[in-house]
């Protein structure tokens, strides 16, 4: 109900005054006639039936129509339903008039309130798509200058942190490649978006080894925010995954799984690799894993297999 009288009270056509005014005394004509029908039950109450008559017109229309409704009913419940002496009726007939006064101008005030937040709502999607253009645009720069760094640089302990940092920039901006196009409040889809996030990082990682990577992934949507803190957990994982398990030119296979499980997400990601080393060192990677998984209220676990090495994160995504 409340939504219905939101939808009116914000989207209601303009008419133009006369035919504003017209359907609003058509509205009280209807509680007229409606109390002629029902004149023997409500007999002690000549006004009830009007005042739905004077809501309406206020939140469809306009204040005036609300006015003119109130005088209107006034005028009929006078003429037709309030018996003599009147000086007897004067009283209800005035806390009609000003409760009728009333419901017009609050109506009208909330009316005019939603059309400001409306103008408002509108003006920030606007600027925060454009903040978001520009973020994706500061992005793109500071990775063209990450990669100018690491081609200039001859030292590879320098050349192999700037291209963990360039992979950990291209999760984000993979987010804002999905969100670009999309309304401000809209969710990510997390299948679609770790597809195109995976497969970078393969093309990233693998270079002339026969590595594949395969992603099965439920029907998730997620937050923005979230899909970035999902995609740097899988990118972690999978980085490890092609950095450890495949030495010497080895071939093989990294499977990303992720599945829901009520209100949790199941990341899993496995390989058939040489197996979990027998010592899992605290790098940066797996600092940022524990990090994103305590932030979801997640927990990390890794399990040897016959052949590779299987690593699970649970994570509890917002509703």
């Amino acid at each position: 109900m409340d939504r219905l009288l939101l939808h009116f009270m914000s989207v209601t056509p303009r008419y133009p005054v006369w035919a504003r005014y017209l359907l609003s005394l058509g509205l009280v004509g209807l509680a007229f006639v409606a109390k002629l029908l029902l004149d023997d039950q409500l007999r002690p109450y000549p006004l009830v039936l009007f005042i739905p008559a004077i809501f309406l017109a206020s939140v469809i229309f306009d204040r005036g129509s609300g006015f003119l409704a109130t005088g209107a009913s006034a005028a009929l419940a006078l003429r037709y339903f309030m018996p003599p002496p009147l000086s007897a009726e004067i009283l209800p007939l005035l806390m009609f008039l000003v409760s009728g006064l009333c419901i017009a101008a609050v109506t009208e005030t909330l009316r005019t309130t939603l059309e400001k937040n409306s103008e408002a709502k509108a003006y920030a999607d606007v600027l925060l798509m454009e903040l978001a253009h520009r973020t994706r645009n500061d992005l793109a720069t500071i990775m063209s200058i990450l990669r100018l760094q690491a081609r200039s640089d001859t030292n590879p302990a320098v050349q192999t942190a700037i291209t963990s940092a360039l992979a950990r920039i291209e999760v984000v901006a993979k987010v804002h490649d999905r969100l670009r196009d999309a309304p401000v409040d809209s969710t990510v889809d997390l299948g679609a978006y770790l597809e195109a996030l995976c497969g970078s990082l393969a093309d990233f990682h693998r270079g002339l080894r026969p590595i594949a990577i395969r992603v099965t992934c439920d029907e998730i949507a997620v937050k923005s925010s979230q899909a970035a803190s999902v995609g740097l957990i899988i990118n972690e994982l999978v980085t490890n995954a092609f950095k450890y398990a495949f030495p010497d030119g080895r071939r093989g296979t990294v499977e990303v799984d992720v599945r829901r499980r009520s209100d949790q997400v199941a990341i899993t990601v496995r390989d058939d690799g040489i197996g979990c080393p027998s010592e899992v060192k605290s790098g940066l990677g797996t600092r940022l894993i524990n990090l994103m998984s305590a932030q979801m209220k997640g927990r990390m676990t890794r399990a040897p297999m016959a052949q590779g090495c299987e690593v699970e994160v649970v994570i509890v995504l917002e509703s």
